[in-house]
């Protein structure tokens, strides 16, 4: 499903442009990735005006099948998050990133737990029950965002004049930005992101530990 940040924008300037262009993602065996399946799009200002990124609209990230669905999401700071366990089983969503900290608590079938989150940056999600859980929140005060889930690339409208930072992240790839200039028309690029990390990040739980092998974790 491709899903851009929906926010409410200021009156654009009159020169206004576009960015555009291919992202590749590449395998360690030099491959590229046939999707850009929860890969993540920001534009940033650095010389230019932008329009004011107000609160998004309300963000789900749901619990199905012991995944979190969508695996990686963007919102803006003051936007409520919530948690619909569609499983039969019981979940515990926390975050430990310093400015967006949580703790759902355990939590039933049906529940649907709501957090806020203000502080900008990437949220990591887990799961204090499922280890193998992850989830990712961009948190982002730019309405230029974008998870580029059934695209082939980068594509913005309607951007003010000036220069900016392109930052392109995936889970198993990290971080990486460029500087854009973007005048009237569309400004074309082509950008590539190298796979070097692994699909689960190795992390704690809640409290700072390892999770506790479960002998049957058919009904948790």
């Amino acid at each position: 499903m491709i899903r851009a940040l929906a926010v409410g924008l200021l009156t654009l300037p009159l020169v206004a442009g576009g960015v555009q262009g291919p992202v590749r993602l590449r395998e360690k065996d030099g491959r590229l990735r046939a999707t850009l399946k929860d890969c993540v799009a920001i534009l940033e200002p650095v010389e230019a005006p932008v329009p004011v990124a107000g609160p998004s609209s309300p963000v789900s990230i749901r619990t199905v099948g012991k995944q979190f669905i969508p695996r990686v999401a963007i919102a803006t700071p003051g936007t409520e998050v919530t948690f619909p366990n569609l499983d039969h089983i019981l979940h515990n969503v926390f975050s430990v990133t310093q400015g967006n900290r949580f703790d759902t608590g355990h939590y039933s079938p049906g529940d649907a737990p709501r957090v806020k989150v203000t502080s900008p940056g990437l949220v990591k999600l887990y799961c204090n029950v499922h280890h193998q859980m992850n989830a990712f929140l961009w948190v982002v005060t730019t309405p230029f965002a974008q998870v580029l889930d059934g695209r082939m690339g980068v594509q913005f409208h309607q951007v003010p004049a000036g220069t900016y930072r392109l930052r392109l992240w995936h889970p198993e790839s990290g971080e990486k930005a460029w500087t854009v200039q973007i005048g009237p028309g569309v400004t074309q690029g082509a950008w590539e992101l190298e796979v070097s990390l692994p699909a689960l990040e190795p992390h704690k739980n809640k409290f700072g530990r390892n999770y506790a092998p479960l002998a049957d974790d058919r009904n948790y």
